[in-house]
């Protein structure tokens, strides 16, 4: 085996000069009076950016990346752990090739030989639970209005148990998930701040136009302006109405009977 250089110091202790003793028991006695120091700061490895030149112990590269010593090639080379390596989860689109661990990150495709690391999107995790592999979804924070948080990340979601409502932080404001852009419905509230508080994200439909405001919902069968382009035909006897028309008539109402209205807060999404 091939001896190193180090920096290490040996030191001993003075033998008494009225030491009395076989030759074994000189030695003996130097054993017990030795030391081995080092000066301060001394490593057993190499700290650099640089690699090594010759076999110096284990180098630390870049203070990152662990390398040792290959005498087939007399270069430093990247030490692998491999074999040592807990895997925590598959990871791909194929099925796994086993169940342990019972983990699995799916994604939209496999790496390939010429591309190892490309795996695509990410689709979902899966867990093995005994009989085959399950998608499972997170549980979301939950809480009263007042325990909301404070500073969400985008799309963070959170079970308000106040309303009892799942909202989700998007564009600067907590909404509601349920609902897109545009959506309107009914809500039963006494009040409109009752109505509001329990639909985070919602205004009551003529908020910024007084023009909409207490009138009945109807279908529209076309697009306002002079020339639509979507003009629904409607059956005999049914007027055409264009997108945001409003219109009162006393014209009578026939054999058509008209039943007793009731308001509600009518909400849109924002």
């Amino acid at each position: 085996m091939a001896l190193q250089d180090t920096n290490l110091i040996i030191q001993m202790a003075p033998i008494p000069a009225t030491f009395e003793g076989t030759p074994q028991e000189f030695a003996a006695a130097m054993v017990q009076r030795m030391s081995i120091v080092s000066p301060t700061g001394t490593n057993f490895f190499v700290i650099s950016d640089v690699e090594p030149t010759s076999n110096v112990g284990p180098w630390l590269k870049n203070g990152t990346q662990w390398w040792v010593f290959d005498d087939a090639t007399k270069r430093y080379v990247p030490l692998d752990i491999s074999a040592s390596e807990t895997q925590w989860y598959f990871i791909g689109n194929s099925t796994p090739p086993g169940i342990d661990p019972p983990l699995w990150l799916r994604t939209t495709q496999d790496p390939t030989d010429v591309n190892p690391t490309a795996y695509g999107d990410p689709i979902g995790w899966l867990e093995w639970n005994g009989t085959a592999w399950v998608p499972f979804n997170s549980i979301p924070r939950n809480g009263p209005t007042a325990s909301r948080p404070t500073n969400p990340s985008d799309y963070q979601q959170y079970f308000d148990t106040t309303i009892n409502s799942l909202l989700h932080w998007e564009r600067g404001q907590w909404r509601t998930v349920s609902g897109t852009p545009g959506d309107v419905k009914q809500v039963l509230f006494e009040t409109l701040e009752l109505a509001i508080t329990y639909n985070p994200g919602w205004e009551v439909v003529g908020a910024s136009n007084q023009a909409f405001r207490g009138r009945h919902l109807v279908q529209a069968t076309k697009d306002s302006g002079a020339s639509p382009v979507t003009n629904l035909t409607t059956g005999a006897g049914v007027p055409s109405r264009a997108a945001f028309e409003t219109w009162f008539t006393t014209a009578a109402a026939g054999a058509v009977d008209i039943v007793p209205a009731i308001a509600f807060w009518t909400l849109v999404k924002l």
